[in-house]
C-alpha cells in the first residue's frame, strides 16, 4: 500500500481543522468585543 493514497485525505483533514480553528478565533473576538461593548455600556448605532 502507498502513502500517496493518503495524501489527499490528510490534505482534507488538514483543511478543515485550519477551516475550524479560523471559526473558533472567529468567535473568541466576537465574543470579546460584545463582552467588551457590554462592559463599557457602549452604545452602538445601528
Amino acid at each position: 500500500m502507498s502513502i500517496d493514497g493518503w495524501r489527499p485525505t490528510a490534505e482534507t483533514v488538514t483543511g478543515r481543522w485550519s477551516a475550524l480553528e479560523r471559526d473558533w478565533k472567529s468567535v473568541i473576538v466576537g465574543g470579546a468585543i460584545v463582552a467588551l461593548v457590554s462592559a463599557l455600556e457602549l452604545q452602538i448605532p445601528w
